[in-house]
C-alpha cells in the first residue's frame, strides 16, 4: 500500500501521534463520534484489517442480532479504541479473554497486543424505518418486508463494532441469516445461498461507509449481456422496472466500459450490482460492487421527458465512475469528500458528453449544476473545497453544493486549464498509485502536476489548487469595452471577490462577442489573475452588439451581462447556440437576482421569448416556468403578481395542450401545475383531474394527479378536499399513501400545521422521505401567515435534525422552513427571526454556516422587494 504524504501539517500530526503511541495507549474519546485526531492516530497504529460479520434478520423486529470476528495489526501494545453505538454489546473478547462490554461515547476500550489481534463480539443493532443505520421498509403495496443498510459518512458503527474512519480499510467476510424466500445482495457476490442463510465470499479492502447488504424478497432482473449489471427491485415493481431495465444495464455497460479506457484501469471489483430502493434519501451509494439507488430515480413516477431520461443517465455514471473514485481510492478523510464526489460529478457528465453527444451534457451541465454552486458560493455559509472537518460526527454537513456542483464546475475549468491530455494523464497516475488505499487533495494535485510536467508544458498547479480548492467564495466577472469607428477600443475584464474577503482568483475562460448580422463570433482565449485584465487582442476587432465572457462554460464565477449587452437582449435573446442560449438568460437572471432589473421586466421578457416549436429546448421551458414561479411568488408584490399571473398561466396552458413535442407539453403541464392561481387556471385542474380536459398523448400518471391534488390544496380550492379523498380512494398504493401524507400537509389550516410539525419531532413510525416530501407543501409560498409560528421551531431542532436525520434532510428542512414567504412584511419578520437565531454566540459553527446558507435567498428577495415593491 503506497500512501504518499504531500502536507507539511499532516506530517507533523503524524509525528505527535506517533509520540503519542510510544505512550502505547489511546484514552478513550471524551467526545461522542470519531475526531480527526483520533483516526490519525489509529491509521498510524492499525493495518490488515479483516471482518467476519453475520447478521440474522427477522420480519418486524426492532433490532438485529449480529456476530463478529475482527483481526487486525497494532503496531504497538496498549489501549485502543473501538467505535460503536446506538446498540447494545452483549459479550467481547480480545485474543481468548474477556474484555468489559460498556462504551463511552460510542466506544469500547480494547487493550491490545503488539501484532497480530482477534476480537470476537456479540451484538443488538437498532433497525427502524428511519434514522437508523438498518432500516427496515415496509411495502404497502404487498405487505413485504425489506432490509438495507446506509452508513455514510459514520454510520457503520451503528450496524457492528468497527473503525469508523475511510482510511482503515479492511476485508469483510458477511453471513446473513434471514426469512425464507428472501434474497440478500452484498458487496461481494454470494459463496452459497440456501433458503434462509447467504454467504458471501471475502472483499476487496474497503472501508465501513462502503460495506453493505440489502435483503427482501427482491426480484432479480439478469444481465443479457456481458459487462451489465443485475437489477434488484423489490417484487411489487418488477413489471415496472422490466421496461426500464435494459437501457439502464446498456448505460452502465456503456459507461465501464468508457471509464476503464479512459483511467486506463479495469472495474476495480469482482461483480457489480444495482439494488432500486423505496424511500432512499437521496440519489444513490456507491457501496463497493453494489450500489444502491432510490428507486424513483429509475422508475418514473410521471410521464418522463428528454430530461429526466438524460438525469438518470447522469445517476447511474455518476455512481458507476464512484466504483474508482471513492471506493477504488478512497479519502483519507472527509475533509476530501470532493475528492470522490465532485470527480463522480465531472465524469459522469464527461463519459456522457462521448456516449450520448446529441443529449447536450455539456448544456445539462451549466443549467443543473453551476446555478447551485453559484447558489451556495454568493452566501456566507459557504466554504472551501476542502472542508475542516474536526469530527466525522459532523461530516453530514459536508454533502452539498460545494462537493456535488462547485467541485466538478470547478474540475471542469481545470481540464480547460491544464489540457484534455494533462487531466485525463493525471487521473491516471493518481489512481494507479493510490488503488486500493487513500489519498488526499495534495496528492491529486501533485498526479496533475507530473502529468503536465511530462507533456513538456509545465503548469502552476499549485497556485491554481490554492486559490480554487483552499478558499471559499467566487469571483463575480464583468466587461467593460467601448468601440470607436466600428471597432472595438477598449475591451477589459474584471474580477471582485463576491463575498469581499479580498480574493483574486486565476480564471481561464474564451471570450465571446458578436456584431450585428455577423456569421461568425469573435471567440479567444483568456488566461488572467489580476483584479483587472485589458484583453489587447480584442482591440481592434468589429465592434460588437454584445459581449460575454465565459464562453463553452469553462470558467467558474457569476458572470454577469454589461448594461450594452443586457439592452441588445431585449426584445430577442439570441441563440447562436444551446449553450450559450441558456448561459445568456442565466446572466439575465442573475441581474434580477441582484436587484439590478426588475423581477418584472425578467418575466415579461422570458413570456415573450418562451419556446414554443417542435425545435424547442424543453430542459429551457422548465428552467424558465421555475425562475417565473420565484419571481411571481417571492419577489413580486400581490397586486403585481396577479396582474401578471393570467398571462403566464395561459402561455403554459396554451403549451400543455398545443406544443406538437410531446415532451414540451409535459414540461408545460409542469410549469402550469406550479403557477395556476387564478379561478379559471385551477378550473382547467380540476377539469384535467376529471378527464374532461387532457393533454395529448399523455396519460396523467398518479404521482401527476397528486401534483394536481396537492396544488389544489395549497390554493385553498373550496373542492380540493373532495378532490383529495376521491384520490386517496382511487390510489391506494404504497407510493400513492405517501402523496397523500405530503400534499395533505399543504392544507392552510393552523390545526393541520400543528399535526404535522408535532409529527415531525415525535413520530418514530413516518418514514423519512414521507416527511421530506412534506416539507414544501407545509411551507407553501402563500401560506406564511399559519407557518411563520415554525420558523423559529424549526431553528431550535437543528441539533436533533442533524443528529438523527440522513445526509440533505437538513438542507430541505431550512430551505422549505427559512424561504416559505410570501410578502415584504413576511419576509422581513422571517428574516428578522433567523438574524436574531444566528446572534446566540453558543450555536453549532456547523448550523450556523448552513442557515447563513439558506437564508441568503431571504436576504435576496428582501433586497429585491425593497427596491421594487411598488
Amino acid at each position: 500500500m503506497a500512501i504518499l504524504m504531500k502536507s507539511p501539517t499532516r506530517n507533523l500530526l503524524l509525528f505527535c501521534v506517533l509520540l503519542g503511541v510510544s505512550k502505547l495507549a489511546l484514552a478513550l474519546p471524551e467526545d461522542a463520534g470519531v475526531s480527526h485526531a483520533l483516526a490519525v492516530a489509529r491509521a498510524a497504529r492499525v493495518s490488515d484489517l479483516r471482518y467476519q460479520l453475520s447478521f440474522t434478520l427477522k420480519e418486524h423486529a426492532q433490532f438485529v442480532d449480529g456476530n463478529e470476528v475482527l483481526t487486525f495489526v497494532s503496531a504497538t501494545a496498549g489501549d485502543l479504541p473501538i467505535d460503536y453505538r446506538d446498540g447494545e454489546l452483549r459479550s467481547a473478547t480480545l485474543n481468548g479473554q474477556p474484555v468489559p462490554t460498556a462504551e463511552q461515547n460510542g466506544h469500547l476500550e480494547l487493550p491490545v497486543v503488539a501484532g497480530r489481534n482477534t476480537v470476537t463480539l456479540a451484538f443488538r443493532s437498532n433497525a427502524a424505518a428511519a434514522g437508523k443505520a438498518i432500516t427496515r421498509y415496509e411495502d404497502k403495496d404487498d405487505g413485504s418486508e425489506y432490509f438495507y443498510t446506509l452508513f455514510v459518512p459514520m454510520d457503520a458503527s451503528m450496524a457492528f463494532p468497527c473503525f469508523d474512519q475511510p482510511d482503515l480499510k479492511g476485508r469483510f467476510t458477511l453471513e446473513l441469516e434471514h426469512p425464507a424466500g428472501w434474497t440478500a445482495i452484498g458487496n461481494s457476490a454470494p459463496v452459497s445461498a440456501s433458503g434462509t442463510e447467504t454467504k458471501f465470499a471475502e472483499t476487496r479492502p474497503i472501508s465501513t461507509y462502503l460495506f453493505a447488504f440489502a435483503a427482501g424478497p427482491f426480484a432479480a432482473i439478469q444481465a443479457k449481456s456481458v459487462g451489465e449489471p443485475a437489477i434488484y427491485v423489490r417484487k411489487s415493481q418488477l413489471a415496472r422496472a422490466t421496461q426500464e431495465a435494459p437501457q439502464v444495464q446498456q448505460m452502465v455497460k456503456r459507461g465501464v466500459a468508457y471509464l476503464s479506457n479512459y483511467f486506463a484501469q479495469p472495474f476495480p471489483f469482482p461483480k457489480y450490482d444495482l439494488v432500486l430502493i423505496p424511500g432512499f434519501p437521496f440519489g444513490g451509494m456507491e457501496h463497493a460492487g453494489a450500489t444502491f439507488l432510490n428507486e424513483d430515480g429509475v422508475l418514473f413516477r410521471s410521464t418522463p421527458t428528454a430530461s429526466d431520461y438524460f438525469h438518470r443517465n447522469i445517476l447511474v455514471l455518476h455512481e458507476t465512475c464512484h466504483q474508482w473514485f471513492g471506493d477504488l481510492v478512497t479519502m483519507r478523510w472527509f475533509d476530501d469528500l470532493w475528492l470522490k464526489e465532485g470527480f463522480a460529478q465531472y465524469m459522469a457528465y464527461k463519459a456522457l458528453a462521448e456516449l450520448e453527444p446529441a443529449s447536450n451534457p455539456w448544456k445539462h451541465f451549466y443549467d443543473d449544476i453551476k446555478p447551485l454552486a453559484y447558489g451556495i458560493d454568493e452566501t456566507q455559509g459557504t466554504t472551501p473545497i476542502s472542508q475542516h472537518i474536526l469530527n466525522l460526527k459532523d461530516a453530514k454537513s459536508a454533502y452539498g453544493a460545494i462537493v456535488y456542483q462547485k467541485a466538478p464546475a470547478v474540475l471542469k475549468q481545470l481540464n480547460f486549464f491544464l489540457s484534455d491530455k494533462a487531466f485525463r494523464n493525471g487521473l491516471r497516475i493518481y489512481l494507479q498509485q493510490h488503488a486500493y488505499a487513500n489519498a488526499e487533495w495534495a496528492d491529486l494535485i501533485h498526479a496533475f502536476e507530473t502529468a503536465s510536467d511530462q507533456l513538456g508544458h509545465h503548469q502552476d498547479v499549485q497556485g491554481w489548487a490554492a486559490a480554487w480548492i483552499l478558499r471559499r467564495g467566487m469571483p463575480q466577472v464583468e466587461v467593460s469595452w467601448s468601440c470607436r469607428q466600428g471597432r472595438i477600443a477598449e475591451l477589459t475584464l474584471h474580477q471582485q471577490d463576491v463575498l469581499k474577503d479580498g480574493y483574486v482568483w486565476p480564471i481561464s475562460l474564451e471570450l465571446f462577442a458578436v456584431e450585428h448580422g455577423a456569421a461568425k463570433p469573435m471567440m479567444m482565449r483568456v488566461d488572467w489573475h489580476e483584479a483587472n485584465h485589458v484583453v489587447n487582442d480584442a482591440i481592434g476587432q468589429a465592434c460588437p452588439a454584445y459581449v460575454f465572457a465565459n464562453y463553452n462554460d469553462e470558467a467558474y464565477g457569476r458572470f454577469l451581462l454589461d448594461p450594452v449587452s443586457e439592452t441588445a437582449m431585449k426584445p430577442f435573446v439570441p441563440a447562436s447556440d444551446a449553450l450559450l442560449h441558456s448561459m445568456l438568460w442565466g446572466a439575465l437572471w442573475e441581474n434580477a437576482r441582484l436587484a439590478r432589473s426588475a423581477p418584472r421586466s425578467f418575466v415579461d421578457l422570458a413570456l415573450s421569448n418562451l419556446p414554443k416549436d417542435e425545435q424547442a429546448d424543453e430542459a429551457l421551458v422548465r428552467i424558465q416556468g421555475a425562475r417565473m414561479a420565484t419571481a411571481l411568488h417571492s419577489y413580486m408584490p400581490a397586486a403585481a403578481r396577479e396582474a401578471l399571473t393570467p398571462r403566464v398561466e395561459a402561455e403554459f396552458a396554451d403549451g400543455m395542450l398545443h406544443n406538437p413535442k410531446l415532451d414540451l407539453r409535459v414540461v408545460n403541464f409542469r410549469a402550469f401545475t406550479g403557477i395556476a392561481e387564478t379561478p379559471a387556471a385551477l378550473g382547467q385542474m380540476k377539469d384535467l383531474l376529471s378527464g374532461k380536459l387532457a393533454v395529448p398523448d399523455m396519460k396523467l400518471k398518479p404521482l401527476d394527479r397528486w401534483n394536481l391534488v396537492g396544488h389544489l390544496i395549497a390554493m385553498g380550492d373550496p373542492e380540493a378536499q373532495q378532490l383529495y379523498a376521491e384520490e386517496k380512494s382511487r390510489d391506494q398504493s404504497g407510493e400513492g399513501q405517501k402523496y397523500a401524507y405530503a400534499v395533505a400537509a399543504g392544507s392552510p389550516s393552523a390545526a393541520v400545521k400543528a399535526k404535522y410539525f408535532d409529527e415531525y419531532l415525535h413520530s418514530q413510525t413516518i418514514q423519512e422521505d414521507w416527511i421530506t416530501q412534506s416539507l414544501q407543501p407545509f411551507n407553501a409560498w402563500n401560506q406564511s401567515a399559519v407557518t411563520a409560528p415554525y420558523l423559529l421551531q424549526a431553528l431550535n431542532e437543528l441539533p436533533e435534525v442533524k443528529q438523527h436525520r440522513k445526509i440533505f434532510f437538513l438542507g430541505a428542512w431550512l430551505g422549505a422552513f427559512i424561504n416559505g414567504q410570501d410578502t415584504l412584511q413576511s419576509c422581513v419578520d422571517a428574516q428578522t427571526v433567523v438574524h436574531e437565531w444566528l446572534a446566540d454566540k453558543t450555536i453549532d459553527p456547523d448550523l450556523r454556516l448552513k442557515v447563513l446558507e439558506y437564508s441568503d435567498a431571504l436576504d435576496k428577495t428582501v433586497r429585491i422587494r425593497e427596491r421594487f415593491d411598488k
